[in-house]
């Protein structure tokens, strides 16, 4: 019989949460691809790690042998499962944490809030919002671009959708970057998780007060009003709707539109190409979507003893799905390293694949539209600093800028109708 550590194959050290592999991901990935595309590491508890398209895409799509499924108590603080290593000790978020028949039920509820016609409908308030958050600093010639603009922005519309009032970004906003950042493992985690906590307060408050106002187009209103299979929605699945949500949507977005700005502030010649073909845009931005992979990777457990790649995995076992690592894959897109902001198709991962595909890929995208719009249409000439901003210590979930010094040409502020 197998030893566990014949079991283990192609044992690795490797650590998704690391300083390290922040710092040098490509290069670990693109080893991990050639030599050992599923991996194990003792890091965590020990898990699988999966940097292979073909690998990460059929994981992602065998929803039943690899689970996404998770618990969690708020007494304890204890977790198992869910789509993140190590687990987070917050409400699970839905649907993306359950499984069938389940997850039919829950997605089924939130679709057609998520829809592509519902995103549109959303467009001119994420434009008005970019344009009142650029109003407050358009005079002074810069702006933290992180914290000041492709943070609130997701920030805020996230709060429209779910009916929590704006007047609040600041303290939405800023917990959200700040659990993403900052390492699990770090002294100041559990304050930032508080603040984390107290977002969800604000939901569960909001969630009962709209039980006694006529239904609006909010979220919550949706979910204290409309029915799920016949029933109220409880107050358990409502935090976990909003974890959802607000998790998924916010910070990945904020990353997707520095790294895109960045990268066009240092290649000034696809910025004159967008600037002169914007009905280019919608393509890099899919490009800017697979190169820079916001959500780095996500989490499955096994359900059953099973083999890829010759890799034999254990029930109970942890995975981690490379998303960042598949979407840089040779055997499936052409010279991957490089951005190229007219590839056409492509076939990129960075929403997942299988059922959990993003539900809020629709709204991310119209997000980063518009913020990218605003940007340059009002200060074409920005600058971008990486020097001198911060980069994520862990990507390990999330790839991202803690901030980034941004200077312009000042000029005037516009009417939105709104002061922030």
């Amino acid at each position: 019989m197998d030893s566990q550590e014949d079991l283990k194959r192609c044992p690795v050290d490797f650590d998704h949460e690391s300083r390290t592999h922040a710092s040098n991901w490509p290069t670990e990935f693109r080893e991990l691809r050639g030599k050992c595309p599923v991996a194990w590491t003792e890091k965590h508890g020990g898990y699988w790690v999966a940097t292979r398209y073909q690998d990460v895409v059929a994981m992602a799509q065998d929803d039943a042998t690899f689970s996404s499924f998770k618990t969690f108590d708020p007494h304890s603080g204890e977790v198992t499962g869910g789509i993140t290593i190590p687990a987070t000790p917050i409400p699970r978020g839905l649907p993306v944490e359950s499984d069938r028949p389940d997850w039919n039920m829950f997605r089924t509820y939130l679709n057609r809030r998520f829809a592509p016609k519902a995103a549109e409908a959303r467009r001119a308030k994420v434009r008005k919002y970019a344009d009142s958050l650029l109003n407050r600093v358009i005079e002074t010639g810069e702006i933290d671009l992180v914290n000041e603009f492709t943070g609130p922005v997701p920030a805020m519309t996230t709060m429209e959708l779910m009916g929590l009032p704006l007047e609040e970004w600041r303290e939405f906003a800023d917990p959200l970057h700040e659990m993403v950042f900052t390492p699990k493992e770090a002294p100041e985690y559990p304050h930032v998780i508080a603040g984390v906590q107290w977002i969800f307060k604000r939901c569960i408050e909001t969630f009962h007060q709209r039980k006694t106002e006529p239904l609006g187009d909010d979220l919550l209103s949706y979910f204290a009003h409309e029915k799920i299979d016949g029933r109220a929605v409880t107050e358990e699945e409502m935090l976990s709707f909003c974890n959802n949500i607000i998790t998924g949507g916010v910070d990945t977005t904020t990353a997707l539109t520095t790294h895109a700005l960045v990268y066009l502030n240092e290649h000034p010649e696809d910025y004159r190409r967008l600037q002169e073909e914007p009905k280019l845009l919608p393509v890099a931005r899919e490009e800017f979507v697979r190169f820079f992979t916001p959500i780095h990777g996500l989490a499955r457990n096994v359900s059953r003893d099973v083999e890829m790649d010759g890799a034999k995995m254990e029930k109970g076992d942890r995975v981690y799905l490379a998303w960042s690592a598949a979407n840089r894959d040779p055997e499936v897109f052409t010279d991957p390293e490089t951005v190229d902001i007219a590839r056409f198709p492509n076939r990129h991962i960075a929403f997942g694949a299988g059922m959990h595909r993003c539900i809020g890929s629709f709204m991310a995208r119209v997000m980063f539209e518009e913020m990218m719009h605003v940007v340059m249409v009002r200060i074409p000439d920005y600058r971008t600093h990486p020097d001198r901003a911060r980069r994520y210590t862990s990507v390990g979930t999330i790839n991202g800028w803690v901030d980034m010094p941004t200077s312009f040409t000042p000029g005037p502020k516009i009417e939105t109708g709104l002061v922030l």
